[in-house]
């Protein structure tokens, strides 16, 4: 030890502040910070605190009507928390969309000529469960657009069938079911018979 220096050679006093991470700026160690979502919260829970000591302040402890206060805006604070984090989500949800999903709901919005189109460029891409679908969608929009059935988005080829009682749908409704549902994927050979026989049903070359 220095005698000059109680704490010691100030040297190596300096070495050991110089050393330590701190001083260097690791904070690897370092416990991780609050959340955005948590800074959030404190500051609704300070604003709240706030304005409920404001009331207090204003008409007593001992109020009723202060007590009244305090309670309706702590629901109403909840509430509006409530509904923001559910508009959050709720476009989360819909930024995330499942393609399938999307692309029915578009399917719906076609006409029947515009549905066999998507057909044809389905099949030119070798998607052929997606030409079957839009196929089945087109024959049921036919069906709408004739006047012989009223379009259902839920509805299936089999249900029309089952609806319309019309010979001239069997085979079609039995060829979307076997490219649809049966074993195996759908393949270009049930697409083309598909194809034929809406052709078959209503004198639309598809």
């Amino acid at each position: 030890m220095n005698a000059g220096w109680p704490a010691g050679d100030p040297r190596d006093l300096a070495s050991a502040i110089v050393h330590e991470p701190r001083f260097r700026g690791d904070t690897a160690q370092a416990a991780p910070g609050p959340t955005l979502l948590e800074r959030l919260f404190a500051w609704i829970g300070d604003r709240l605190h706030d304005v409920l000591r404001g009331i207090d302040h204003v008409l007593g402890p001992a109020n009723a009507l202060g007590g009244v206060l305090a309670v309706v805006l702590v629901l109403a604070a909840l509430a509006g928390g409530i509904v923001f984090f559910v508009r959050i989500a709720r476009l989360r949800g819909r930024e995330h969309l499942p393609v399938v999903r999307a692309a029915t709901s578009l399917e719906t919005a076609l006409t029947s000529a515009q549905l066999l189109e998507l057909a044809r460029r389905y099949a030119r891409d070798e998607r052929w469960h997606d030409a079957a679908s839009a196929l089945v969608r087109a024959a049921l929009l036919a069906l709408d657009e004739t006047g012989r059935l009223r379009f259902d988005a839920a509805r299936t080829a089999g249900e029309a069938r089952l609806l319309l009682g019309d010979p001239s749908f069997d085979a079609f409704e039995r060829e979307a079911t076997a490219a649809l549902f049966a074993a195996g994927a759908a393949t270009a050979e049930r697409i083309a018979r598909l194809r034929a026989a809406y052709a078959q049903t209503f004198g639309v070359a598809a």
